[in-house]
């Protein structure tokens, strides 16, 4: 009598529900707008890259009776990657199966409320999955390496570096006199189209610090003032998503002076920031002091490989996605393990085509 009677005379709850980073729907990641080239293969373990990249010269005229130029042929390099993979678990025990689980009554059903906590479960992997693949991301087109940590952020030995050549990797100081952001990125221009990174659907991603660098900067205020200005190409007020990426933000697309080729000015804002594992501290996904520079012509893969997944005969089989689930015993029918599993790596087809500028906005001490 009392359960029925509380059910009737309390306020219906409300389910408060707030996971950061969830992707909306209608949007894509970051990983996917940055490395738009799919390669998923789910009985393949490794990707193979060949490289056969040579800035060919012309031909030359010759006399008669001379012999013909020799040209000769370059066979390229070969490289086999292994892709690493992330598996992790949740496990759902008897204490956990008679909880009431959030959004959920303490009258509801059995059934009910298992599907409500693997429907979380579910969706707090996936999250974590995509913020993950966002973060890693970011990281190949800042460092030109692709480097997946283990539990509490120790190296697992799979790091992937593909040499990107070190004048792509510029410094600016801000705090010289005279310096601006025009300066900076007309820096970065440089040494990016120095080793032929592609001079259309040029890209600028900001980290907070630049970006601030650019709002404030007097050149780029008078563009906007002039309506007819040939510079600020496009300058928005109100950031608006750019290439349904969510959290990529276009501020403006602009023209450096001195500068032909025109690019995208981008923030890269999610709702929350980035940790690694339990407990580690939150970070931003792009820092605040970094730009970086590419083109969105130029091809990076998203490799997906394989990983072994449990059916319900209890056989196993082999699937590929984004993030695959599945569940198991272990030979204990009390609990019940939630399993999700990937395997991935960001691979760009030429390294040398991504620019990376870190600024000096305090003077040292």
């Amino acid at each position: 009598m009392a359960e029925q009677l509380n059910k009737f005379t309390r306020r219906v709850k409300t389910f408060y529900e707030l996971i950061y980073n969830q992707l909306m729907p209608g949007n894509i990641g970051i990983d996917d707008f940055l490395f738009p080239v799919k390669d998923a293969d789910a009985d393949s373990s490794n990707f193979a890259l060949d490289s056969l990249v040579k800035e060919i010269h012309g031909v030359v005229f010759r006399k008669r009776g001379e012999q013909s130029v020799v040209r000769p042929y370059e066979p390229g390099v070969g490289n086999i990657y292994e892709v690493p993979r992330i598996s992790e678990k949740t496990p759902i025990d008897e204490k956990l199966r008679d909880a009431v689980i959030a959004g959920g009554e303490d009258t509801e059903a059995l059934s009910s409320r298992q599907a409500r906590l693997l429907a979380q479960i579910i969706t707090q992997h996936t999250v974590a999955y995509a913020t993950t693949r966002w973060k890693l991301a970011l990281d190949v087109m800042r460092t030109g390496k692709f480097s997946p940590y283990g539990l509490d952020g120790h190296d697992i030995g799979l790091e992937i570096d593909f040499n990107r050549d070190g004048t792509l990797d510029d410094l600016y100081d801000f705090t010289a006199t005279g310096a601006n952001i025009n300066a900076a990125l007309k820096n970065l221009y440089t040494a990016y189209r120095a080793l032929n990174g592609a001079g259309d659907e040029l890209c600028v991603i900001m980290g907070d610090d630049y970006a601030e660098a650019f709002e404030t900067n007097d050149d780029v205020i008078e563009y906007r003032k002039a309506n007819d200005s040939n510079l600020l190409i496009l300058s928005n007020l109100i950031p608006e998503t750019f290439n349904r990426t969510q959290g990529l933000r276009l501020l403006s697309r602009y023209r450096v002076p001195g500068v032909v080729d025109p690019m995208y000015i981008l923030m890269y804002k999610p709702q929350g920031r980035f940790v690694q594992y339990a407990g580690a501290s939150a970070q931003d996904f792009m820092p605040s002091d970094e730009m970086i520079m590419f083109s969105l012509n130029s091809t990076r893969y998203k490799v997906q490989r394989g990983v072994d997944v449990l059916g319900m005969d209890g056989r196993s089989t082999r699937a590929v996605g984004d993030v695959v689930f599945d569940e198991y015993t272990d030979k204990d029918p009390i609990i019940t393990y939630i399993r999700s599993q990937a395997r991935y790596a960001f691979i760009p087809a030429m390294v040398n085509h991504t620019a990376r500028q870190t600024g000096m906005f305090t003077p040292s001490a």
